[in-house]
């Protein structure tokens, strides 16, 4: 387990501890059973650089300061120094900076996943993981991007020659200020602002480098795709239309038929009567849409069949951001979709962050990160059910065998429907045979359960920040640290184990 915790090293006076929040102790006392060792990886032996701060008690200051719905590493900073909590368990002049804060929070990937497998093994030991029943489920999240910075990799190769000209230019002029004095004379003349520039500049460079490679990358791949993709999807789209308006069609005619036979009997309904599928507004305007796939259909078979044209843009600010639906359906935002696999008891067995726009490419991915973290953690309990809504019902998702055991539960339809008993229409194999599973009694009972297990989950996780403060690759370890201060406090929360009376 590492180094020993060298958390709250001297007795605290009771005022003070009447002062603090209680569960900052708990904190204390759930740390000492972490395992640590992937932070403690990350220091470097040769001892360059300062004495890095006690994993343990940074690891405390993360997940309560998360608790309290402080994100940003600036504000974890300041509360170091304001709170009496966190001076508690310090009780020392040197606390961490911001950027300190920053480092630790997304520059061990490592050391996160290791914490967080470990405290899914503590949860699995106190019984708080059933894996009988999991769910999973997306929403987006906004990254520290600005939206206007989103270009197309030619203005990008443009802001590349521009930056590399004032790189140039900065050079220059710390050439001719290092030939006019020597090294004293060069820092006294106060180049450390033309220094820090040059180093500013460095990294916009990379970052910019970094869009221009992944918006070659993602035009290639369009470039390079399919070009028959567009006349299958806008096929598979009038046989959906197809087939339920054959369905509503029949539906309306048995509605008239039973009407009709009841008046003929003597027994006229109370009510206007149904009008005729000829007249059904719901059956026009899905004509209206079978006759627009229809033409798009015709469209895409009539189009050159060579590649698919148009530059697709990446971010230059965070290039691994995308441009993603907001949460309420009503704007767009910068950012990506975060994927969470729970149990019935709300704990989260694995998370990522989805490369995709939409949540079906995040399901299997999810799902394996699942099988791999219950495996580290020891957890071996069999796998049941897997619950997910209709955005993960992809052709990719239905007909691909899941990387885990236990059987999928992903809806055709949408969720009123569904808890209804509702089926719906499907018009392909593999949707009719996941609509059949479903239609189920065991399958109708478990789906009504997905939307309490999983959608009180992201309530609480991101109930005042729906933003990640991390850009690139240190984004996944921000996510883990948000899963683990999340986890952390479910488990703080557990219901007292009962006591046995003799």
């Amino acid at each position: 387990m590492g180094r020993p915790f060298r958390g709250v090293q001297e007795p605290v006076p009771e005022r003070v501890q009447a002062w603090a929040d209680p569960v900052i102790l708990d904190l204390v006392a759930l740390a000492e059973r972490l395992d640590v060792t992937g932070f403690e990886a990350d220091f470097r032996a040769d001892g360059v650089g300062g004495v890095p701060y006690d994993p343990r008690l940074m690891l405390v200051t993360v997940l309560w300061c998360y608790a309290q719905q402080i994100r940003s590493p600036q504000a974890i900073a300041r509360a170091c120094r304001e709170q009496v909590s966190l001076r508690m368990v310090w009780q020392r002049d040197r606390v961490p900076t911001a950027s300190t804060v920053r480092r630790f929070i997304g520059g061990h990937r490592s050391g996160w996943q290791r914490v967080s497998i470990s405290l899914l093994a503590v949860c699995g030991r106190d019984g708080l993981i059933d894996v009988s029943l999991t769910a999973t489920d997306s929403t987006p999240v906004t990254a520290p991007a600005a939206m206007a910075k989103t270009l197309s990799a030619a203005r990008i190769t443009v802001a590349i020659d521009q930056a590399e000209q004032e790189l140039a230019r900065l050079r220059r002029h710390l050439d001719e200020a290092a030939a006019d004095a020597d090294l004293t004379g060069f820092i006294e003349a106060g180049c450390g602002p033309l220094i820090r520039a040059e180093q500013m500049l460095l990294v916009r460079l990379d970052r910019l480098r970094d869009a221009e490679a992944r918006a070659r990358a993602h035009t290639a791949r369009r470039r390079d795709s399919d070009p028959h993709d567009s006349v299958r999807i806008w096929q598979d789209r009038v046989d959906k239309h197809t087939t339920e308006l054959a369905a509503m069609t029949e539906r309306q005619n048995r509605k008239v038929a039973d009407h009709q036979a009841k008046v003929a009997a003597g027994r006229k309904p109370r009510g206007p009567a149904p009008r005729t599928a000829a007249h059904h507004p719901g059956i026009r305007r899905k004509q209206e849409a079978l006759a627009r796939a229809r033409a798009r259909l015709t469209t895409a078979r009539a189009a050159d069949p060579g590649p698919r044209a148009g530059p697709v843009p990446a971010n230059l600010t965070d290039p691994t951001a995308r441009i993603l639906k907001g949460k309420n359906l009503t704007r767009w935002v910068m950012g990506r979709l975060l994927t969470l696999t729970v149990v019935t008891s709300q704990i989260i067995l694995a998370g990522i962050l989805s490369p995709a726009g939409n949540d079906y490419p995040g399901l299997l991915p999810n799902l394996a990160a699942t099988a791999d973290n219950c495996r580290d953690a020891g957890i071996t309990g069999d796998f049941g059910h897997h619950l997910a809504d209709s955005g993960f019902a992809g052709p990719e998702t239905l007909t691909t065998p899941a990387p885990i055991d236990g059987t999928l539960l992903v809806c055709v339809t949408n969720e009123h429907d569904q808890n209804r008993g509702r089926t719906g229409t499907s018009h392909t194999a593999h949707r009719r045979e996941m609509a059949a599973r479903l239609a189920t009694e065991t399958g109708r009972d478990l789906y009504r359960r997905r939307s309490a297990m999983v959608e009180p989950v992201f309530a609480h996780l991101l109930r005042l920040d729906r933003r990640l403060h991390t850009r690139g690759d240190a984004q996944h370890s921000e996510t883990l640290a948000i899963i683990t201060a999340y986890n952390a406090f479910k488990y703080l929360r557990k219901p007292p184990k009962p006591v046995k009376r003799l």
